[in-house]
């Protein structure tokens, strides 16, 4: 998507070989007109598909979500990180690699069983969070279809892994590498 890869050419920052921030735009400072642009995007590219919810884990995911669900008159189901177990939601144990800490993805069963759902979230990097919330939907007794990633670092082991294990996902932003001496950012068309 053109207007992804300017705002992370002209907004984002490269920190490491693995680390992007984008503060600016996404994850602190959200670009609403940007935010419409990639919901629509994720709404025109899921259109066809039989699907009863979107899902976002929050809070990086729930901007672009929220245009998806609107584009799409589907509603959306915010899946909260909770930081211990909560006996009356399905739960699913995960680590943060970026804070560096353990945390429960946690919602009411109520919201999610039976449902067919297609997860949105900001960055693919290791995968983790599609298993997890995979997972996480498994429990509720819902089943995740597809999953669309505003930014993926194809570079790291998510993408492949994701998609051996036959995970359906679109990414609107696929990075091939990043440079933190250049600051540099090559996408994969």
């Amino acid at each position: 998507m053109k207007a992804l890869k300017q705002a992370i050419l002209t907004h984002g920052s490269v920190k490491s070989d693995a680390i992007l921030n984008v503060s600016d735009f996404l994850n602190m400072q959200v670009d609403v007109e940007l935010m419409k642009e990639i919901g629509k995007a994720f709404a025109d590219h899921f259109k066809d598909d039989s699907f009863d919810v979107y899902i976002t884990v929050e809070a990086s995911g729930i901007a672009p979500a929220v245009f998806a669900s609107l584009y799409s008159n589907k509603p959306l189901i915010i899946i909260k990180k909770l930081s211990k177990q909560v006996e009356h939601f399905v739960q699913q144990p995960c680590y943060s690699y970026t804070k560096k800490e353990d945390y429960y993805l946690s919602v009411d069963k109520k919201y999610l069983e039976g449902k067919r759902c297609i997860l949105i979230d900001d960055f693919l990097a290791s995968g983790s969070v599609v298993e997890n919330v995979n997972h996480l939907c498994e429990k509720a007794e819902a089943q995740l279809i597809k999953t669309g990633i505003c930014i993926s670092k194809d570079f790291q082991e998510g993408v492949s892994l994701l998609k051996t294990n036959g995970y359906d996902v679109i990414s609107l932003a696929r990075i091939k590498k990043m440079d933190p001496v250049t600051g540099s950012i090559e996408f994969i068309e």
